[in-house]
């Protein structure tokens, strides 16, 4: 058993590796492959024990020190690798799995913002200059890697228009995105977990067709859309960065409605995947889940309703 221990959290600094840095490798084909990134050491938590993933995170950060920068590294730990922990440390406990989501999506949030303030002490400069440092930091990569592709001049320029504009509103909502980031990383690997648990471990909760948000939430939503029509600058940015937190939270909640129906159709699971695949990415289909789910508190889309005769 030790054998197998070592032998498959060897793999996992691979893996890691690889799902990391595979965007800077493989161009943009590997950006998925970032989603991956917390994977491995959050599985042999789940199997092995905390330690054995808490040897990925550790390793994988020294070789981070020799294979990228600095920034390279607050990142990995930021997004993935704190969370890759917390996640099994709190499912490992028994708690429900979208309470385990929130309080690792929180833990990663709350350590990043420590790592940034050291950042900040050390450098001495502002927190927003340092976000703004590196939001252009991802811009400059993004735009490499478009270049490194072979794109022409003028697609370039296009390109140049659309990163600059994309890195603007990501300046103007850093912290909603960033927890909203967070929260469907963990929600995603908690998805991959209950897909690859077998006999090895269990994963607690209600099932997700029958999740849903508390009910007051609602009104802190209203509010933000209301904060977001106000001509005052923080309070709109508030606003801003509130609905990019809380329009991904009831987009799942969509999700476990169609999940609900899906559930009582005998369709095969490849076709359940491509249902799931095109919601996500097929326009407008992700704006109608999102809106699903905001109705479903008045609505409720999943009672069972008695057929007419």
């Amino acid at each position: 058993m030790r054998g197998l221990t070592a032998l498959l959290t060897a793999a996992g600094i691979g893996v890691t590796l690889l799902c990391l840095l595979g965007i800077s490798w493989i161009g943009p084909s590997g950006a998925f492959l970032n989603l991956l990134t917390p994977l491995a050491a959050a599985y042999l938590s789940m199997r092995f024990g905390l330690r054995s993933g808490v040897v990925v995170v550790v390793v994988t950060s020294a070789l981070l020190l020799q294979l990228a920068t600095t920034y390279t590294l607050v990142a990995y730990l930021g997004i993935f690798g704190i969370g890759s922990l917390l996640l099994p440390l709190f499912l490992r406990q028994k708690l429900a799995w979208d309470r385990a989501v929130l309080y690792a999506t929180i833990g990663s949030a709350v350590a990043t913002a420590v790592m940034i303030m050291f950042t900040v002490i050390a450098s001495g400069i502002s927190i927003q200059a340092l976000i703004d440092q590196m939001i252009q930091a991802e811009v400059n990569q993004a735009m490499q890697i478009y270049r490194d592709t072979g794109f022409s001049e003028s697609q370039m320029q296009s390109m140049q228009e659309v990163v600059d504009g994309l890195g603007k509103f990501i300046g103007q909502s850093f912290y909603g995105l960033y927890l909203a980031s967070l929260l469907a990383i963990q929600a995603f690997c908690l998805l991959l977990l209950q897909r690859l648990k077998g006999s090895w471990y269990h994963i607690t909760g209600i099932p997700f067709a029958r999740w849903r948000l508390p009910s007051a939430l609602i009104w802190i939503l209203i509010a933000a859309g209301f904060c977001l029509l106000l001509p005052v600058d923080a309070v709109s940015l508030v606003g801003r960065n509130l609905l990019v937190v809380l329009l991904p939270l009831y987009f799942f909640q969509g999700m476990a409605i169609v999940n609900s129906f899906l559930q009582k159709k005998s369709y095969p699971p490849l076709v359940k995947g491509l249902i799931y695949l095109l919601l996500l990415i097929l326009n407008p289909l992700p704006i109608i889940i999102t809106c699903a789910g905001v109705f479903d508190l008045w609505i409720d889309f999943r009672r069972p309703r008695q057929k007419k005769i």
